[in-house]
Formats: C-alpha cells, sequence, structure tokens
C-alpha cells in the first residue's frame, strides 16, 4: 500500500489560530495571569504576524510605576505565571 501525502494548508493553521476557541482560551489565561499579578497591570491581546504562524498572544505589562517596581524587585510576573496553567 502506498504511504499517504500530507498536504498542509498555511491558511489553515492560520485560521486556526485566530479561531474564537483559541482566541478565549489564550485570552482567559492571560486574565488569570494578571488578576494574580495584582494591581496596576494590563493585559493585551492580538494576532503576531503572518510568518506564516500568526499565533495569538496576551502581553502582561506593569500599567504604573507601583508596579513596575514591584515587578523588578519581586519578579511578580514570573511569579504569576503558574496562574496561567489551571483552569
Amino acid at each position: 500500500m502506498p504511504k499517504p501525502k500530507i498536504q498542509w494548508a498555511p491558511d489553515g493553521f492560520y485560521n486556526l489560530r485566530r479561531a474564537s476557541g483559541v482566541v478565549r482560551d489564550v485570552e482567559a489565561r492571560g486574565r488569570r495571569v494578571k488578576a494574580a499579578a495584582g494591581e496596576g497591570f494590563e493585559m493585551a491581546s492580538r494576532q503576531g504576524a503572518r510568518h506564516p504562524q500568526g499565533r495569538w498572544r496576551v502581553t502582561i505589562s506593569a500599567r504604573t510605576i507601583k508596579a513596575a517596581r514591584r515587578n523588578a524587585k519581586d519578579n511578580t510576573l514570573v511569579k504569576a505565571l503558574n496562574a496561567g496553567r489551571g483552569r
């Protein structure tokens, strides 16, 4: 029996990465990390450049000087990352 040939569809991968279920999951994880980090942090969500992946991403950053100092001193965001893994 001949081996089946697989044809990858880059557009299919791109569309899958921006599907509403994927976006909801990534944003929910981002909100959990933001909540674990505490006051003074903000979340942004967007799709990355299409090279060819275009992965959806969430970024959490310090919104206030106080949060930035706390993050620099205590690694607040690094410690909060684990919250994004739970459900």
